[in-house]
């Protein structure tokens, strides 16, 4: 073979294997495209850096810019999270659903919407729960009729009925936590017994929020009801509260007590001193504040979500006699409210106790708003004759060593036992004893 022909068949070999093998950067020239299994092949082995960023349903790499990007709702970042047992304002939340007596009826004390909302459930439609925690059950609250509706049937009747009732009952108890999906946090959890209480614990906070019920009250002073249509308590006197109120209850003015006889007057004297109302104070005093949305004559409780309609309780304009003769504002509340309840008052209420032993809201705020009068007496240097007379039918507002320690000690002990139910929660243990070996 000649030495030209061989020289063109190693040109014509290097040709064949440069078409044949991929290009490179030191080449000079531009990468030419990879087949499609390569490319995975690379994109499957490429560094986090590059890897996928998912945003929704969509997948665009992290080279995406940012005007390529899916806009995201920035009201998502804000979403209350839906299991928070140890949150009182969403407890109130989900009690609150329950008050339109078009969704629900009362029910026994074991299944009252007390007891749903602690365990994580709404109303949302007649008779009708859902879970808030998302995992989507739902119950229908349905019971036998009350066996006072059936007076023709006779005992064994009524027994009979009275115990498919119960059984009933029972049944939704076990539900308000079993009605929950197996991977539901509320099903092994539920809000704490206090979760109800009012904050009465600090007396210039509870003084504060009843004198921003007071003046809310007294700004619809015409739409209340006639001073003798209002029932309080036998052991209440309004006028003995009244007159160990701090001097600057009303915004931070003088105020004057006023009797009685002038409660259908003014809100204010001659002088400029603004004075107290009786008839506005016993609503506020019991918990009763303006409806949130302003309706016209309307009182409610925030802690039962209880209505009040006023005009219930006035005459009529054509001169009809009122629907109702008297308003006992202190029995208006739902059973269960903390305004009138010891037991949900307390939250540490046990079976073995007496309930009249338990302080209901309306009495801790008594006992606060002494605690402040004795400490305005200190501050001033005043005497002790200054306090309300004992022998009234107020005496249980009088400031007697025996209650105070009695309440110091109830305090102790609830202090103790949110320690000892709080070293549960974190199992907390205490130091192992050294044992002697034998």
């Amino acid at each position: 073979m000649s030495y030209a022909l061989e020289t063109k068949k190693r040109k014509f070999t290097r040709v064949l294997e440069s078409i044949s093998k991929p290009l490179t950067p030191s080449d000079g020239t531009t990468k030419a495209a990879k087949d499609p299994i390569t490319a995975a092949r690379e994109r499957l082995a490429a560094p986090a850096s590059i890897k996928r960023v998912r945003v929704g349903n969509d997948a665009v790499t992290s080279k995406t810019t940012a005007s390529q990007l899916p806009r995201v709702s920035s009201t998502s970042s804000s979403v209350r999270p839906n299991f928070v047992p140890w949150d009182r304002e969403r407890f109130l939340e989900r009690l609150e659903t329950f008050r339109p007596v078009t969704r629900w009826l009362s029910k026994p004390a074991p299944i009252n919407e007390v007891e749903w909302a602690k365990r994580g459930w709404s109303c949302t439609d007649y008779m009708r729960v859902a879970c808030v925690g998302g995992c989507g059950a739902t119950l229908v609250v349905k019971l036998p009729d009350e066996t006072d509706d059936f007076e023709d049937l006779d005992s064994d009747k009524v027994q009979e009925r009275r115990e498919v009732r119960e059984r009933v009952v029972e049944e939704y108890r076990k539900m308000i936590q079993n009605g929950h999906k197996e991977n539901c946090p509320w099903r092994n959890n539920a809000c704490d017994a206090t979760i109800h209480r009012l904050a009465l614990s600090h007396p210039e906070t509870a003084i504060s929020t009843l004198r921003d019920r007071y003046l809310k009250v007294a700004g619809i002073y015409d739409q209340l009801p006639a001073s003798e249509t209002i029932e309080l308590p036998d052991q209440v006197i309004l006028s003995d509260i009244i007159n160990i109120l701090p001097p600057d209850f009303l915004d931070g003015k003088p105020a004057s007590k006023k009797g009685p006889s002038e409660s259908d007057e003014q809100n204010s004297n001659p002088d400029g001193i603004q004075t107290i109302d009786e008839k506005a104070f016993a609503f506020a005093f019991f918990g009763w504040d303006v409806v949130k949305d302003g309706s016209s004559g309307l009182l409610e409780c925030r802690a039962c979500f209880r209505r009040l309609g006023l005009w219930l309780y006035k005459p009529k304009e054509d001169g009809k006699e009122a629907v109702y003769d008297k308003l006992a504002v202190h029995n208006e509340h739902m059973e269960y409210c903390p305004w009138i309840d010891g037991k949900a008052q307390s939250g540490t209420g046990k079976s073995g106790q007496r309930p009249e032993d338990l302080l209901s809201g309306w009495q801790v705020l008594a006992q606060d708003i002494r605690t402040k009068h004795r400490r305005h007496l200190k501050s001033i240097g005043g005497s002790s004759a200054e306090t309300p007379s004992r022998d009234s039918d107020a005496s249980s507002f009088d400031t007697t060593t025996a209650e105070d320690d009695a309440a110091q000690k109830a305090k102790d002990r609830e202090w103790w036992s949110k320690l000892r139910r709080m070293r549960d929660v974190l199992h907390v243990k205490g130091p192992k004893k050294n044992v002697s070996e034998k």
